[in-house]
């Protein structure tokens, strides 16, 4: 039995769905249902029952999935461990993250790529506005999830693991928290507020157009940032997350237009790559 044929069966027994499953293994529906043909002529049975509103197993097919599936696993957890073993993959991988949004996107990536490495391990820590690229500099870190644009020329940026809008954090009794979504000639004269040790890129990249040349004061970190938007002193432009996350009596976040939305990227020391991290990188890309 192919091993393509093995894996859509499997899928297909998990999503009980053709166009899903199709999807999920980047093959047509036509091809799903020329593999399940086959699986069913080597078997000698069927192992769904198929109608035009639902798919299921059979008696067979539940019986075939529970001995099947474990014994796949097995023998992907065995090319997986002679791969990492053959390329020298084996040790601590360190990541860093700053953005609580962000975890559940990398640890999906560390849950697949252990599941490939099984001799790795992953550490994982939570970096700070206040020390935003210092992790990565003393090597703390092997990889860093940071929020872009990063323009230092000692680091260098990958695949992007979180993409999110952009929203205008003002006081809830603000002119501005009445409305549904807010242009920037909607702004005025607002002034804006930022962590004290982001680059002066970074929030140019984030300040609307028409204020660009808005007052700008620096506070300590993002709590810092929201606790005195919540009292008045001023607006922040922050990520979808911050309503989710952050939600805090006195904030509220409204939608802003045409505005740079807030990405998060793995970011690397230029000139050191670890193995484990360039794999890791590779894995997050395909």
């Amino acid at each position: 039995m192919e091993r393509q044929d093995i894996e859509v069966f499997l899928a297909l027994a998990e999503e009980l769905h053709f166009a899903r499953t199709a999807e999920r293994l980047r093959l047509t529906p036509a091809a799903v249902s020329q593999s399940l043909k086959r699986v069913e002529r080597r078997v000698g049975a069927p192992l769904f029952t198929r109608t035009t509103r639902r798919v299921d197993l059979t008696p067979l097919g539940r019986q075939f999935h529970a001995d099947l599936e474990p014994a796949y696993a097995q023998v992907q957890a065995a090319i997986a461990r002679a791969v990492s073993t053959a390329h020298g993959l084996s040790g601590n991988l360190r990541l860093g993250y700053m953005s609580a949004a962000v975890t559940s996107p990398l640890l999906a990536l560390v849950d697949s790529f252990r599941a490939q490495t099984p001799d790795i391990s992953v550490s994982i820590q939570e970096t700070t506005l206040a020390d935003l690229y210092g992790p990565l500099r003393r090597a703390e870190v092997d990889l860093c999830v940071l929020p872009l644009p990063v323009a230092e020329p000692d680091l260098t940026t990958g695949p992007t693991l979180l993409s999110e809008a952009a929203l205008l954090a003002v006081p809830t009794t603000h002119r501005l928290a009445r409305l549904t979504s807010i242009t920037p000639a909607d702004l005025g004269d607002e002034p804006f507020l930022f962590a004290q040790n982001l680059p002066q890129y970074w929030i140019g990249h984030h300040l609307p157009a028409t204020a660009s040349s808005a007052r700008t004061t620096r506070l300590a970190g993002f709590q810092e940032v929201l606790a005195y938007v919540a009292s008045g002193h001023g607006v922040a432009v922050v990520g979808d997350q911050t309503s989710r996350l952050y939600p805090r009596p006195g904030l509220t976040c409204v939608p802003l237009e045409a505005t740079a939305r807030f990405d998060y990227a793995l970011t690397w020391r230029t000139d050191a790559i670890p193995p484990l991290a360039s794999a890791f990188l590779t894995h997050a890309t395909t």
